[in-house]
């Protein structure tokens, strides 16, 4: 009886840390995905200024060194585009964005992100008016190889949308803006 009791109170705990595992492995992914969607947008929202003359964005590509927005000459060009080369998104490349986000008071300096792992995106101009916004999104423990570029450990996410910004979408309140 002491036998299979034991047996049973190690397969308990055998599963308890299998599923703690699988908790910290969700969150993880989910803070990379967070990361990556606030780039995107912040990388979208650029895009939309170099096209528009919004001055609410004036500031935020005053900030982005000239040459971040390139152009691809044919949709072919998208496979071999800059977000294609890691080279591109290391840091302090010419094309690449950094997000710094913003914490509040009430977030511990535990669960910021580094600055290392700090979302980060391209901007790529395509034919017809359109980009391509390529983001990419790291946990906070994710650990990049300096060399390679590869991530080793943690967390990491890449998102990319294409942008008309002369399209026009709906606002909140259900007109075209």
């Amino acid at each position: 009886m002491l036998v299979i009791i034991s047996f049973a109170g190690l397969l308990a705990a055998r599963n308890s840390a299998t599923f703690e595992q699988f908790s910290n492995n969700m969150r993880t992914n989910q803070v990379a995905r967070t990361s990556a969607e606030d780039a995107l947008r912040q990388c979208e929202r650029i895009a939309r200024a170099s096209v528009e003359d919004n001055a609410a964005f004036a500031a935020v590509v005053g900030r982005i060194e000239a040459g971040t927005v390139i152009s691809a000459d044919t949709e072919e060009a998208i496979s071999d585009g800059i977000w294609n080369t890691r080279a591109n998104w290391a840091e302090g490349a010419a094309n690449l964005i950094t997000v710094t986000p913003e914490f509040g008071d009430d977030v511990q300096s535990g669960a910021q992100l580094k600055e290392a792992n700090y979302p980060t995106c391209i901007i790529q101009a395509m034919v017809n008016d359109r980009f391509l916004i390529t983001a990419r999104g790291l946990s906070n423990d994710a650990q990049v190889d300096d060399d390679s570029g590869l991530l080793t450990a943690g967390s990491e996410v890449w998102l990319q949308s294409i942008l008309t910004p002369l399209v026009p979408t709906l606002s909140d309140k259900g007109g075209a803006q």
